[in-house]
């Protein structure tokens, strides 16, 4: 009984309480290389998406985004996803969340870079809407796309390649998770074994007298 209080204790010790974030949103595509645009080189997967297409785009984060302001996300995954074309992008680095209250609701405002190539000549994806204030932790919740007539907007190849989409839904979570700290389990190893021969030596002992 002793040794599980102090297993318990040293669990509690080693370990810290994060964050993780994560929000998505879903629309509808409205623009696509078959328009005009491209055909995407940097991405060929680009090529295979189709108006009217369902498109997601999930970002991971261990920031806690819960209200108004200005949000480095960097580091964080963000994948943009067409399920029906097997499109995909996943190549940011440089990301960045505006949050800004307006009335009674929200206002959204994503950019994130391209790896690897210059942002400011047309290698982003922008995101820009707006959902009720008291639904920042909500699922599926009505979205009202902004900055229209592409509230979603995936520039690459310098801008050659200009997929859009519509804004329709939003879904954001905010969970406590348990991470072990660095070196934990060398720690909680040495831990045990020193109690487990402290048990033997104390089993020994009680056997001989």
């Amino acid at each position: 009984m002793q040794l599980a209080r102090v297993v318990v204790l040293l669990l509690c010790a080693i370990s810290a309480r994060a964050f993780a974030t994560t929000i998505t949103i879903g629309g509808f595509i409205t623009q696509s290389t078959m328009d005009g645009t491209g055909p995407a080189t940097a991405n060929p997967s680009l090529n295979d998406i189709v108006d009217a297409q369902a498109f997601n785009l999930t970002l991971n984060s261990t920031t806690v985004i819960n209200g108004a302001g200005l949000y480095d996300l960097t580091g964080s995954s963000l994948v943009f996803s067409v399920p029906d074309a097997s499109a995909s992008e996943t190549n940011f680095d440089a990301i960045s969340l505006s949050l800004i209250a307006d009335g009674a609701f929200t206002d959204f405002s994503l950019l994130a870079c391209i790896s690897g190539a210059e942002c400011s000549s047309g290698n982003a994806l922008t995101a820009n809407f707006q959902i009720l204030t008291s639904m920042l932790n909500g699922s599926g919740v009505a979205a009202t796309g902004l900055d229209q007539p592409h509230p979603l907007d995936l520039l690459e190849d310098d801008g050659t390649t200009d997929i859009q989409g519509s804004i329709n839904t939003y879904s954001g979570t905010t969970n406590a998770v348990v991470t072990p700290e660095p070196a934990s389990g060398s720690l909680l190893a040495v831990g045990l074994y020193a109690m487990a021969m402290v048990n033997r030596l104390r089993t020994r002992f009680t056997e001989r007298t």
